[in-house]
């Protein structure tokens, strides 16, 4: 299965463009969907078996599938939460009784499937690779944690064995469930600015469901079936298993809120190439930031709104982005400023400014604790 979804995944990989990571901030929605691969439900506890036979039993699925579709909030510093729904849902591949220990064979089908489904309340983190140099800008890996609500089901699981007796499980249960995350996101804003490629993993386990077992005779064209025993018990272990998924994230503040200063329809998008004299008008431009954050105000974007009407239509050749920060030259504070640049250039990408024009760089802490050094400067070519 991982083979599998990691081979499905390189095409996907390969044609995502390059492009800086950016940190999320804001409201962000996203779906994937990819494969399951629940663990064994195995039971030697009960004298009656998982199946209501045999002195214990072991039952393993098909690979199945894996839906997920989630609303988040990022806090522009790394840290997000997330609320997702999910549904998996797997097949019997193979079921095993034990007696005393070992194998107790007989078993001629098996037929039924497990799903579970729900509602997580997720905590994610994203690690910026950037302070490692710009060469590792274009993926941005995170981990994350989930906590939340599972729907579990056991849908008509049989067996028949020795083609007189068929044991049946059916049942349901709402559990408490959880998560464990890890997983990378390539940006695609050369395509679409706040999209992204996403690539996951995700160990999900839920609580034990009741289930209801029933053994009995296997009807014939002249004898019914007739019920031996029943019993309810609950299913050891829950529904839990290993998860794959690609899917895309779009986040709504990479494309600027609602009161973003807009650029003329008719200004000129080609860089390099005056439409007519230009008027002296300023080179260097400086975008300001709330202490510790990275968030994008609406006087920052109309300083890049003027910035980028001022290079088109003095033909600027491009745009250099650097990031600064005040206080120590630590990795934290190149990271804070590294941020701040990305946001800034984000947010030129939306208003027309091709990506290939823009040069992005970060400086760090550049000592004193000043307002004046949160800032991201954009100086024309």
């Amino acid at each position: 299965m991982l083979k599998r979804f990691l081979l499905g995944c390189t095409p996907l990989l390969m044609l995502a463009t390059p492009a800086a990571a950016q940190t999320v901030q804001g409201l962000y929605v996203g779906l994937g969907a990819g494969g399951t691969m629940l663990n064994e439900s195995i039971n030697r506890r009960s004298p009656a078996g998982f199946f209501g036979l045999g002195n214990g039993s072991q039952y393993t699925y098909r690979t199945g599938t894996n839906v997920t579709g989630s609303v988040g909030w990022g806090f522009g510093n790394g840290f997000r939460a997330e609320l997702e729904g999910y549904w998996r849902r797997a097949g019997i591949q193979e079921a095993r009784f034990f007696s005393q220990g070992s194998f107790n064979g007989g078993i001629s089908t098996t037929a039924g499937t497990a799903q579970v489904y729900g509602f997580m309340a997720n905590a994610y983190y994203d690690f910026d690779l950037s302070v490692f140099g710009p060469g590792w800008s274009w993926i941005q890996p995170y981990v994350g944690v989930g906590l939340g609500f599972a729907y579990s089901q056991f849908r008509d699981l049989s067996m028949d064995t020795y083609t007189s007796l068929r044991t049946t499980a059916n049942g349901n249960g709402r559990t408490l469930a959880y998560q464990a995350i890890i997983g990378a996101a390539v940006p695609l804003d050369d395509w679409a600015p706040g999209l992204s490629l996403l690539a996951e993993y995700r160990y999900f386990g839920a609580g034990s469901p009741r289930i209801r077992v029933q053994t009995s005779t296997i009807p014939t064209n002249n004898q019914p079936a007739y019920v031996l025993s029943e019993v309810s018990r609950t299913a050891h272990p829950g529904i839990s298993g290993h998860n794959f998924s690609i899917g895309l994230r779009y986040s709504f503040g990479a494309s600027g809120a609602a009161s973003a200063a807009p650029v003329a329809a008719s200004a000129p998008l080609g860089f390099g190439s005056p439409q007519f004299a230009p008027a002296p008008a300023p080179r260097n431009y400086a975008v300001y930031f709330e202490n510790r954050g990275a968030v994008i105000d609406s006087v920052g974007r109309d300083t890049i709104g003027q910035a980028v009407r001022t290079a088109q239509t003095a033909g600027a050749s491009g745009l250099d982005v650097v990031g600064s920060a005040d206080g120590a030259a630590n990795a934290a504070n190149r990271a804070l400023s590294n941020r701040r640049a990305q946001n800034v250039v984000a947010e030129l990408v939306r208003m027309g400014v091709p990506r290939s024009a823009i040069t992005v760089s970060a400086v760090g802490g550049q000592g004193p604790v000043d307002p004046q050094l949160r800032r991201v400067d954009i100086t024309l070519r």
